[in-house]
């Protein structure tokens, strides 16, 4: 009986790994207002951040995202300045595609059931996606999902209670060692067809003093292999060991 649960457990996963590995990567249309509710500028506006490349080091191990996430929903200022983000109805406004992990489980491409997805996913409310229109920095909580035979679905880099805290910047950082301040920038101003709000393309998103913790329920959920991606990956990881780069492009306005 326990070999055909596990036999089923196997199934389920490739089943999973097939979904989303086959899933599409095509970047959405930008900006890409839908779902976004506002019709007045002056307290509530639509956002839509995508990326176009970006890269994930831990302790120096990359993980390249590629065109992996955007952020899209809907901002409310109050008259304080205070912003808080709505996401489109049934979503949490964070949209992730699925990324290889370099050299998988193992550290060793060819060899088979190694390659290993890996899912940006929010940990937390939507409420927790703190955008700061004033200058495009964006504040958030994330886990990141690991897809393989052996890992099953549930392995996780961070979790809810324990998510890697990012604070993007398009400024300059302040690390804590051995990282060095690194510095974003803002892209180049457009405007949307019809006076609707503006874009800024090109922006460099940055951040260098996350901490990223332990792998959590890491083979077929029931963390039989936490140590083995710890080493892999070089987790926990304290802050200043750790870095973030996203290029993307963001709009503001309305739909």
């Amino acid at each position: 009986m326990r070999s055909r649960k596990l036999t089923l457990a196997l199934v389920g996963v490739l089943a999973a790994v097939a979904s989303v590995a086959g899933g599409g990567v095509a970047q959405a249309v930008f900006p890409n207002f839908s779902g976004c509710t506002a019709v007045n500028e002056s307290n509530t506006r639509c956002i839509d951040i995508q990326n176009r490349s970006a890269n994930f080091n831990i302790k120096g191990f990359n993980i390249p995202l590629g065109e992996s996430l955007e952020i899209r929903g809907m901002v409310t200022q109050n008259e304080t300045g205070a912003v808080t983000f709505t996401p489109p109805t049934g979503t949490n406004g964070f949209f992730a595609r699925a990324v290889p992990v370099p050299g998988g489980v193992f550290g060793i491409e060819w060899l088979p059931g190694n390659s290993v997805l890996a899912i940006s996913e929010l940990a937390g409310p939507a409420s927790s996606i703190r955008p700061d229109i004033s200058n495009l920095s964006l504040r958030l909580p994330i886990k990141v999902r690991l897809v393989n035979i052996l890992l099953g679905m549930d392995c996780h880099i961070g979790t809810n209670s324990s998510p890697i805290n990012l604070n993007l910047n398009t400024g300059t950082t302040s690390p804590p060692p051995p990282n060095t301040p690194i510095t974003g920038r803002v892209g180049t101003l457009g405007f949307i067809e019809g006076g609707r709000g503006v874009t800024f393309t090109g922006n460099v998103h940055v951040e260098n003093s996350f901490a990223v913790p332990g792998a959590t329920e890491c083979g077929l959920g029931l963390g039989l292999i936490n140590s083995l991606v710890n080493s892999r990956l070089r987790i926990p990881s304290a802050g200043g060991n750790n870095s973030m780069q996203i290029n993307d492009d963001a709009a503001i306005g309305l739909p």
